[in-house]
């Protein structure tokens, strides 16, 4: 029949069919093994999308951009919390001192000067210039790389930074999906998995299961990839 598609071979069709079923046990152990967000761990819900949950996540972004272990900004930004300071009242409240003090407990010693500095002028940014909600700067924004630009006007947010706020904010900002940096897409690759954004979110299956994946292929650049991560895509 003129113009009639080329049967696939039935060899070529097994190898496709087992290629996906190896990619998706490998899928399935990071969210597994090393799904978790970085904001879920701070306690920040960006999933809601409400003013309070994502500044938390920004100050969370700040703090992550340094050149520190993760494990200990991540502890730093919980804390905040567990003192109230992830809230901009409280922090402008707050005595500068005092701010230091619980970063410099909380694994951000080298940066405590600093970082409590960037921490109050993202309040003070927040407030006077998108009245206390980043939706507001999202919607200024438009865009992806117009979030991105606004973004980097805070102090201590960088190109890193941004990239961080931005992998997981994008599980509520429609603006921002998908998106996966160059480190999450090495890891994918190295892994067996696609390392174009488009099909590595198809392979996902979902939304919610994208950003988590890219988290988790985030925490395979940053420390090595599980066992079982490790065994599934060998």
């Amino acid at each position: 029949m003129i113009g009639a598609a080329t049967p696939e071979p039935i060899g070529a069709r097994r190898r496709r069919m087992e290629l996906e079923m190896s990619r998706k046990d490998v899928v399935e152990a990071l969210l597994r093994e090393q799904g978790d967000l970085f904001s879920d761990e701070i306690g920040a819900n960006i999933a809601r999308d409400v003013p309070q949950q994502c500044f938390h996540w920004l100050l969370g972004a700040l703090l992550l951009s340094a050149r520190i272990r993760s494990a200990q900004a991540v502890q730093a930004a919980a804390a905040l919390k567990a003192k109230g300071l992830h809230k901009i009242d409280a922090i402008l409240a707050v005595r500068r001192e005092d701010l230091i003090g619980v970063l410099n407990r909380n694994g951000y010693a080298r940066f405590d000067n600093v970082g409590a500095d960037q921490i109050r002028a993202a309040a003070t940014l927040t407030r006077e210039e998108y009245g206390d909600d980043l939706r507001n700067l999202r919607d200024a924004g438009g865009d992806a790389a117009g979030i991105e630009t606004r973004l980097k006007v805070f102090q201590g947010i960088g190109d890193a930074g941004a990239g961080i706020f931005c992998r997981e904010a994008q599980l509520a900002w429609d603006a921002l999906f998908p998106r996966a940096d160059a480190r999450a897409l090495k890891a994918a690759r190295e892994l067996g998995l696609p390392d174009r954004v488009a099909e590595l979110a198809q392979i996902a299956g979902g939304r919610e299961r994208f950003v988590r994946l890219v988290s988790a292929l985030t925490r395979v650049a940053l420390e090595g990839p599980a066992d079982t991560v490790r065994k599934a895509a060998s």
